[in-house]
């Protein structure tokens, strides 16, 4: 048949269904217990769902699929034969081929052809999907359903060769089956139904991608796989995605955007991506809900209905479904749990079609007010009794069957874990079971949990912030000559970056005791020519450190006491503040805000902006290049002048031979290099902008500073832990750890009998949530008992987990 043909005769099917369902439905005006009565029978579903479909697919739309094969006409005619498939179809929501966010729902033609065409590709792929009165039937059906509109699949910047444009519905199915099958999943996922299962499968993401997040997860926080269900799963967010915004930019195109996420962090909105993320991964229903200006997480539990993770409660936002108003969505997720009173719901929603009233789904529509029909006013009216009849107005918790098949967490979670101990082995090799520190009592944030890995327990080291604030160095072209006196100091407040901060870099020289270098050395940047770095040889030296603030406020920093500080080290400095050119030639961008100039100093740098370049440079120059001390910035802009106000003496009148400021800047910064140089021939070393030091802020730390070499008040370490071995014979010992990461830049230092001196540095990999091989760094044993102490410092350190540590011979 052509589609014309077609199309006339489902509108005739339409009109004759319409007229004969119409002249057997209830007059408005029947009593309560009528109407609760005529909802409740079953007699005309057959043709109240086979209306619906026509009215919602439209004669035209089914008609064009129908027309294009004689397979996809005898899909529409099964499926309107096929009326018990037709109703649970409508019960989960139909496969609407629009849905709208904020406001009056707004639906376009169904793709029922489509959802039938997936729904049967399935049942071909699988033998476990033909019964929709199974988890996996249920599975396939919300598959067909849900991806009947094609999803256009989230794929890395860089995307690997033969990635698919849209996710694939049946390797989705089977990607849930397999995992469902393997015990993967969460032990409540064979509870849901249909509609539910629609919030499980729409990630965009592909499916490699959800088996990365399973992997990931039970490797890396297996304690987050445990426990209520109000944050199982979720957890993650809170544990181990850092809340700060300026990680994105540090994400690599070839990783997929949840693995990005979780290496660097992000605010609201990628911290609820996230979330819902791995909760689909373990088949857990989520769905977005923002609100104005804030991405939101909220996700189903068998024992509290849809609970909230991040953001408002129920109400406060919408979502992408029919249930705009999300509180409208929070009503039928908890109505849908009496499951044969729900059936009235959705009869008086397919009555009102027939009746050609506005589709209204909940009290918070904004259509609602306005034309709201007797049918579905009575589907709002019998889901609000639905609920008012639960125990405190609230569904009861779903619990399994007896037939329920335990998952791999909950054989995990169950097994008993005996004490570990350290095991001798052939060859001299002693394996060291990371739980098994002699020390627990002293180790509060090492946290022991079940591994699934070969069973037992393994650890987890927290992340390991730094703290306070980083110290500015200089003075900008905004300041007072007040402000450009060397010892001026400033806190890294506020915003932490602005118009008027920048930095300079430093390269680590050598003792005092060494020859010295050359006065100056220039660095290609880009290894072409074009983009050079000058810098200036400092020599050890001593000096006066400090100025005469005494104030600490925002921004402000104490200057006092001044002190005598010695600098053992010489070592190189930027002849300029890093300029807009060399800042783009290694990042790839420029942030800068005042004059955009490339011979400008670059501004609006953040500590990690400045951090980020000199780990850069390392990479593609090699040298140690670093930011300066605090201490060696003084001393090198004094240039060797002694304790007065400004390296060129006290006289402010002199001031604008050497900087901009306030008074001949004109409220800008200018290219580098025009005024004259400090002593030590340090260009812009005061005026222009700030420049950061690697130190953090203390206001006490001038009284208690070292008088040689001082870095800043000290972090600290954490996550000590100590284990007791045996060996025959004295000697190098290599040492190296099975771990699991997701962030680059982790270290562990391990320290032998308690002597500073022997520490070694363990420079971990970035895993990705993946076990692996740490570096084998080398350790010197005594013969018989040895302590081995390990722990972190030098922050910032983010999450590892630890299976084991392996010690065996050098040779």
């Amino acid at each position: 048949m052509t589609m014309e043909d077609l199309e006339k005769q489902y509108s005739t099917q339409l009109e004759e269904l319409r007229a004969e369902l119409k002249e057997q439905i209830l007059p408005e005006t029947t009593d309560a217990a009528a109407l609760d009565q005529f909802v409740s029978s079953t007699a005309l579903d057959d043709k109240l769902v086979q209306y619906v479909m026509l009215y919602e697919a439209t004669p035209k739309g089914l008609a064009e699929f129908a027309s294009q094969n004689a397979e996809n006409a005898a899909m529409i005619q099964s499926l309107l034969s096929n009326t018990a498939l037709l109703k649970e179809m409508l019960l989960a929501d139909s496969p609407m081929a629009s849905q709208k966010g904020r406001g009056a729902y707004k639906w376009s033609p169904a793709l029922y052809g489509p959802a039938m065409k997936i729904y049967s590709d399935i049942l071909e792929a699988s033998e476990h999907a033909s019964k929709t009165d199974t988890i996996l039937g249920r599975l396939a059906l919300a598959i067909a359903l849900e991806l009947a509109v094609p999803l256009p699949q989230e794929n890395p910047k860089t995307p690997p060769d033969g990635a698919d444009e849209f996710v694939d519905p049946v390797r989705r199915y089977l990607n849930y089956e397999m995992a469902f099958l393997d015990g993967e999943l969460d032990p409540a996922f064979e509870l849901l139904s249909a509609w539910e299962l629609r919030f499980v499968v729409d990630g965009a993401e592909p499916d490699e991608t959800l088996v990365w997040g399973r992997e990931m997860l039970k490797n890396y926080r297996p304690d987050n796989m445990f426990g209520g269900y109000a944050w199982r799963y979720s957890n993650m967010v809170r544990s181990n995605v850092r809340y700060w915004s300026g990680g994105f930019k540090y994400d690599q195109p070839h990783m997929q955007q949840y693995q990005n996420i979780l290496m660097n962090g992000g605010v609201c909105g990628r911290r609820a991506f996230f979330g819902r993320f791995i909760l689909r991964a373990f088949g857990i229903p989520t769905t977005a809900r923002p609100s104005r200006g804030h991405g939101a997480l909220c996700h189903w539990t068998p024992n509290e209905g849809w609970v909230v993770n991040l953001g408002g409660g129920f109400g406060c936002g919408w979502t992408k479904t029919r249930y705009v108003n999300c509180g409208d969505f929070y009503v039928t997720t908890q109505a849908r749990n009496n499951a044969e009173d729900y059936w009235k719901v959705k009869r008086a929603q397919w009555i009102g079609d027939v009746m050609e009233e506005t589709r209204i789904y909940g009290e918070h529509d904004g259509a609602a007010e306005k034309n709201l029909g007797f049918w579905y006013k009575l589907s709002l009216e019998t889901q609000k009794a639905i609920i008012e009849a639960f125990p405190n107005k609230k569904a009861p918790p779903r619990t399994l069957t007896g037939d329920h098949k335990p998952t791999i967490a909950e054989k995990i979670q169950a097994e008993k874990t005996p004490p570990s101990q350290v095991r001798y082995e052939d060859g001299g090799v002693i394996k060291i079971p990371a739980d098994a520190f002699i020390n627990p009592r002293q180790t509060k944030d090492v946290q022991v949990m079940k591994s699934f890995l070969f069973g037992g327990n393994q650890i987890y080291l927290p992340e390991f912030s730094t703290q306070g604030l980083s110290v500015l160095r200089s003075s900008t072209w905004k300041s007072d000559p007040q402000g450009c006196r060397s010892g001026f100091r400033l806190k890294s407040g506020g915003y932490g970056q602005y118009h008027d901060w920048g930095f300079r870099v430093a390269i680590t020289g050598v003792d005092a005791s060494s020859s010295c270098p050359n006065e100056s050395m220039t660095v290609d940047l880009a290894h072409d020519g074009k983009v050079m770095m000058d810098f200036v040889y400092i020599k050890p030296g001593t000096f006066v450190m400090g100025g005469e603030n005494e104030t600490d406020d925002r921004f402000l920093c104490v200057e006092v006491p001044k002190h005598e500080v010695t600098l053992t080290r010489g070592f190189w400095l930027g002849k300029y503040p890093v300029t807009q050119a060399q800042y783009e030639i290694i990042m790839g961008s420029n942030p800068s805000k005042s004059t955009k100039d490339p011979d400008c100093p670059v501004d609006n740098i953040g500590e990690g902006d400045a951090l980020e370049y000199c780990e850069k440079l390392v990479e593609t120059i090699g040298k140690d290049f670093r930011l300066p001390t605090e201490a060696e910035w003084e001393y090198a802009a004094r240039g060797g002048q002694g304790d007065t106000r400004f390296f060129f003496g006290d006289d402010e009148s002199l001031l604008g031979d050497y900087a901009w400021f306030n008074g001949n800047s004109d409220g800008k910064s200018h290219p580098v290099g025009q005024k004259k140089p400090n002593p030590f021939g340090l260009y812009d070393i005061i005026g222009n902008v700030l420049e950061r030091c690697s130190d953090r802020y203390d206001k006490d730390y001038y009284k208690n500073s070292p008088s040689v070499d001082p870095t800043g008040p000290q972090q600290g370490t954490k996550s000590t832990f100590e284990y007791k071995i045996n060996v025959p014979q004295a000697g190098n010992y290599l040492v190296e750890a099975e771990v699991v990461t997701a962030n680059a830049k982790q270290r562990l230092n391990v320290m032998v009998n308690g002597d500073e001196a022997s520490t070694a540095v363990i420079n971990m990999p970035c895993t990705n949530g993946y076990w692996q091989d740490s570096e084998t760094v080398t350790i010197a044993l005594k013969q018989g008992e040895n302590t081995l102490r390990f722990l972190r410092d030098k922050p910032p350190q983010l999450g590892i987990s630890i299976k084991g540590f392996t010690v065996k011979p050098a040779n």
